[in-house]
């Protein structure tokens, strides 16, 4: 009896280790995160632009990165994640100002 509840605990345990791992909840509000990292991120070549957006599912916060073009130097310098919110890349084209 008792090595089915060592069983029983340790598939617990490990489940909900499993869990944690994957569920990794930002670190601080998303708008921090973009202040924290967007100087860093602007500093690489050909982005133009960052800002909090939402994913294709509608609800699940991330922040997206404009890309001017797309170059496979820069992509890789772009992280996956920052603070743990997802970074999502979109090819917008040069970003000039508008003449008065």
């Amino acid at each position: 009896m008792k090595i089915w509840w060592l069983c029983v605990g340790v598939i617990v345990g490990l489940g909900f280790a499993q869990l944690m791992a994957e569920s990794r909840a930002p670190r601080c509000d998303i708008n921090a995160a973009l202040a924290a990292h967007d100087r860093q991120l602007l500093d690489l070549p050909a982005i133009v632009g960052i800002y909090v957006g939402v994913l294709a599912d509608g609800k699940t916060p991330c922040l997206k990165v404009m890309l001017a073009r797309p170059t496979p130097e820069t992509e890789r310098k772009i992280p996956r994640k920052i603070e743990g919110y997802p970074v999502v890349t979109e090819i917008s084209g040069e970003i000039r100002p508008l003449r008065p």
